[in-house]
């Protein structure tokens, strides 16, 4: 039994410090929305580009604004030069050492950027698609090309759909700043139960097969 004991408080140290790394994130992600998802509004008014979808490649690609090559470029979209770049660049390591990224004066130009990179012909497609539909469009970016993982459009819908940034495709940008915390506060507490509900079952079925087989060699 003293052996159970140990066992269960090293796990619950280990589950207290899993959820404040998964609170954290929660919170890094909820300030990335915080901060410009009045960018995104107002791309989608001028291009139409869903905001969700330009949201979640920002979260995705810049690990929401914390990865070194946005703090260093204000590059929040991992567009690297490509040959008819003339602006400022830097070197970062991505696929290959060394590569080039294109650099940005402000994240607002980066967003803005980013909806001049998808009217590339290789994206043209996107822009036959309906706004509101954020899954066809995540399949299609994928189809196209704009990133090497196989499961990308699967890890950019999964972030939309966990923070709910489809509800920003159906705003406007007139007055957006003072609808922006109601939207937040909701995505918090919904966020806040299923996060918590998440890790304690499986924490709780862990700890469950754990103190069965402790069991099973005390009786051996």
């Amino acid at each position: 039994m003293k052996n159970i004991f140990y066992f269960l408080l090293f796990f619950s140290i280990h589950f207290s410090s899993f959820s404040k790394q998964k609170e954290e994130n929660i919170k890094d992600i909820i300030e990335y929305i915080r901060k410009y998802a009045v960018f995104a509004i107002q791309e989608m008014e001028k291009f139409g580009i869903p905001a969700s979808i330009k949201l979640g490649q920002g979260i995705l690609e810049s690990s929401s604004g914390r990865s070194l090559l946005s703090k260093t470029t204000n590059n929040h979209f991992g567009i690297k030069c490509g040959k008819n770049w003339k602006g400022e660049f830097s070197f970062h390591d991505d696929d290959l050492p060394k590569e080039c990224f294109r650099k940005y004066k402000s994240v607002r130009e980066s967003f803005n950027d980013h909806s001049k990179f998808l009217l590339k012909p290789r994206y043209s497609k996107l822009f036959h698609l309906n706004k509101n539909d954020y899954k066809a469009w995540a399949i299609e970016l994928k189809k196209a090309g704009y990133a090497t993982s196989l499961k990308y459009a699967d890890l950019l819908i999964k972030q939309i759909e966990k923070y709910f940034l489809w509800k920003f495709d159906k705003e406007v940008s007139s007055g957006i700043e003072n609808r922006i915390n109601k939207h937040l506060t909701f995505i918090m507490e919904k966020n806040k139960i299923e996060t918590s509900n998440s890790i304690f079952i499986r924490f709780f079925r862990k700890v469950i097969s754990l103190v069965k087989d402790k069991i099973r060699e005390i009786k051996k």
